[in-house]
C-alpha cells in the first residue's frame, strides 16, 4: 500500500470543481456536503468507481433544467440513484420506496451546502480544506489508515468516516496494534483523574497508544499521563474541525501531543462547529480507534457512556473502575459493571491484563514534520514551514521557569443519525526533557465546571451566557425556548441553528453544560462549596496512588 499523501501539494493545476480528479479531495467536499457522518453517503460511495466521480455527479445535480432535449439535472439524478441502488446493493441491503423518497430529499441538502464551493478551483478549495497547509488529510487508500475504522461499516445505520484531517504525526494512529481507550467525565474528581493519569502512564510507557477526546477532566488526565510516560503517543479525537479544537485551556496540551509525535484528528473539515450533536459521533471514533476502553469514572448521564456502548456494539473490550456508591461521579462506571456491559477495572497500576505485551512504539521519538513526509502538501504550506520556528514543549505547571512558545437515522432504513445503541503548521519534535510533562494538579483547574471567565468571547456568546444566568437567578437553567424568549426580550433575535452555535462555543469553553434539556450556567463559587461540601461529610477518595481492588463498595 502506498504511504499516505498529506493533501497539500496541488495535484495539477487549478480547475472547476466540476472536474475534479482528486480522491483525496474529493473525499473532503463529499464530507462537507454530508455535514457529518451519513450512511446514504457511504451508499452513494459503495456504488461508485470513485470518489471523484461521486462528486462531480453531486456537483451536476444543481444543473438547471432546459426545455427540450435531456435535462442535466434529470441525467445527474438518475446517475446518482444508480450509485446509491448500486451500492446498498453491495452493502447487503435492501432499498424500499420510502429509502429512496428520503434519499432524493438528503441529496438535494448535500447538493446545496456545497454552492459555495462552486464559484471556487479546486486550488482555493483545496487551501480551505487543508487550512492553508496546516492539516494533513487522510483517506482509507493511505498506510497511515487505521483499518479498525472499517469496523464502523458493520450495520446500515452506522457510517465510517470519510476521511480524516488531523495535526501532528500521522503514523501515530497505526504505531500500536491494540490502541487504549482512556474516558470519562469532565467534571470527575481526584479519584477519576487519577485513574486516568495512571492507566495512561503505564500503557504508554509500554508502547501502546493511548486515544481519548479532547476535553477537560478525564480526557486531559490520559492524555497527560500518556505524556508523562516520556515518549508515549496519545491521539485526540475531536467533536469539530481543527479549527475550533477546544477547550481553550487544553493549548499547551494540545501542543505537547503534537510535539510528542502524537496526533490531534477530526473526520470533519477545519471550519465545523463543534455542535453538541457531534460530540456523541465523535464518540464512535474514539471507539472504533481502540480495542480496548477503559471509563475512569463517569455520571449517570455522561458522554463517556456513549463510547462505552459504541465499544460494546463494535466488539470492543470496555472496563470501568468502580466507586463508591453515595458519589454521582460514579454512578456510571457503576452501572456499567452492574449491567455487564464493562469488566471490573482491578488495578490502575497493574495493566496487564488490559493490554497486549509491551512493544516499541513505529518510530519512537522521531520528529513530526519527519513522521509527514510522505504526505502530500500544498505549496503555500512549504512556504510557510520554511519561515516558521520550531514549537518548544511546554513545560509542567510546577515549573519554574516558564518557556516562551512561538507559534500560533433510521435504518435502511439507512440514514446514520446516532447510534440506536446510545448512542498551518506542523511542530518539530522537541527533546524529551529531565521531568515529564505533568498533569495540572489543581483539581478544578481543567474540570469542565470551573467558571472560565478569563476566556475571550465575542459580543454574542457573552450576551448569551449573560441571559442564561439570568434565567438562573429567576427560576432554575432554561430549556430552549425558554432561553429565545429571554433573549427575544432583551432584543436579540437568534436563529435556533445559531444559538446552539453559541451554545456549542461556550460548552467547550467549560462555561455551560447541557444536563436533561436544559442549558446550566457553571457557577465556580457553588462548585467549589459543594466540592468542600462533599469532602466534609464523606470519605476522601482513594490517593493517586492506590489500587482498585474488588468489587463496588
Amino acid at each position: 500500500m502506498s504511504r499516505p499523501l498529506m493533501k497539500t501539494i496541488p495535484d495539477s493545476q487549478p480547475r472547476p470543481m466540476t472536474t475534479v480528479e482528486s480522491d483525496w479531495l474529493a473525499r473532503a467536499v463529499l464530507t462537507m456536503a454530508a455535514d457529518g457522518p451519513d450512511a446514504f453517503m457511504i451508499a452513494c460511495l459503495l456504488g461508485s468507481d470513485q470518489a471523484a466521480d461521486l462528486c462531480r455527479n453531486l456537483i451536476e445535480l444543481g444543473a438547471p433544467n432546459q426545455p427540450g432535449g435531456d435535462s442535466p439535472h434529470d441525467a445527474a439524478r438518475t446517475s446518482l440513484d444508480e450509485r446509491f441502488l448500486k451500492g446498498t446493493a453491495r452493502w447487503g441491503r435492501q432499498t424500499s420506496p420510502e429509502d429512496l423518497t428520503r434519499f432524493h430529499k438528503t441529496s438535494d441538502t448535500w447538493r446545496r451546502r456545497l454552492t459555495p464551493l462552486l464559484v471556487m478551483d479546486t486550488g482555493q478549495v483545496r487551501t480551505m480544506m487543508t487550512g492553508g497547509g496546516q492539516f494533513w488529510v487522510m483517506t482509507p487508500g493511505d498506510s497511515c489508515w487505521p483499518g479498525q475504522m472499517d469496523d464502523l461499516a458493520r450495520r446500515s445505520d452506522w457510517a465510517p468516516p470519510l476521511c480524516l484531517w488531523g495535526r501532528g504525526d500521522p503514523e501515530a494512529l497505526i504505531c500500536c496494534d491494540r490502541p487504549l481507550a482512556v474516558v470519562g467525565s469532565r467534571a470527575c474528581d481526584e479519584y477519576g483523574r487519577s485513574i486516568a493519569h495512571q492507566i495512561a502512564r503505564q500503557a504508554a510507557s509500554q508502547g501502546h497508544l493511548v486515544v481519548s477526546g479532547g476535553a477537560m477532566g478525564t480526557d486531559a488526565a490520559a492524555h497527560w499521563g500518556a505524556l508523562a510516560a516520556g515518549g508515549g503517543r496519545t491521539v485526540a479525537v475531536f467533536a469539530g474541525g481543527l479549527r475550533h479544537m477546544g477547550p481553550k485551556r487544553n493549548s499547551r496540551l494540545f501542543e505537547n501531543i503534537e510535539a510528542d509525535g502524537g496526533a490531534l484528528i477530526s473526520e470533519l473539515p477545519p471550519d465545523t462547529i463543534p455542535e453538541a450533536r457531534r460530540f456523541l459521533l465523535r464518540n464512535r471514533i474514539i471507539a472504533a480507534l481502540a480495542f480496548d476502553i477503559v471509563v475512569a469514572q463517569a455520571r449517570h448521564r455522561s458522554g463517556a457512556l456513549n463510547t462505552a456502548n459504541w465499544g460494546v456494539e463494535l466488539g470492543r473490550r470496555v472496563l470501568a473502575a468502580p466507586g463508591r456508591i453515595d458519589q454521582p461521579e460514579n454512578t456510571g462506571c457503576n452501572r456499567l459493571i452492574h449491567e455487564g456491559k464493562a469488566e471490573l477495572l482491578l488495578s490502575a497500576s497493574d495493566i496487564q491484563d488490559i493490554c497486549h505485551p509491551a512493544h516499541a512504539s513505529i518510530h519512537p521519538g522521531r520528529s513530526v514534520q519527519q513522521g509527514t513526509s510522505g504526505l502530500v502538501k500544498t505549496t503555500e504550506d512549504h512556504e510557510h514551514q520554511g519561515s516558521m520556528q520550531p514549537t518548544q514543549r511546554v513545560p509542567p505547571l510546577d515549573c519554574d521557569h516558564p518557556i516562551q512558545t512561538t507559534h500560533g437515522n433510521q435504518p435502511l432504513q439507512i440514514t446514520l443519525k446516532q447510534s440506536g445503541t446510545n448512542g498551518g503548521r506542523l511542530p518539530t519534535h522537541s527533546q524529551h526533557k529531565e521531568h515529564p510533562s505533568t498533569p495540572p494538579s489543581n483539581p478544578g483547574r481543567d474540570c469542565e465546571c470551573e467558571k472560565t471567565d478569563d476566556l475571550p468571547l465575542t459580543k454574542e456568546e457573552a450576551t448569551v451566557l449573560a441571559a442564561i444566568r439570568t434565567c438562573q437567578c429567576r427560576g432554575g437553567p432554561p430549556m430552549m425556548g425558554q432561553l429565545r424568549a429571554e433573549l427575544a426580550n432583551q432584543g436579540h433575535e437568534l436563529s435556533v441553528r445559531h444559538l446552539m452555535q453559541l451554545l456549542g462555543s461556550l460548552e467547550i469553553c467549560g462555561l455551560i453544560s447541557l444536563q436533561n434539556g436544559c442549558v446550566v450556567a457553571e457557577d465556580q463559587k457553588n462548585q467549589a462549596f459543594q466540592r468542600q461540601r462533599s469532602k466534609s461529610t464523606t470519605q476522601p477518595s482513594a490517593p493517586a496512588d492506590s489500587s482498585l481492588r474488588g468489587g463496588t463498595k
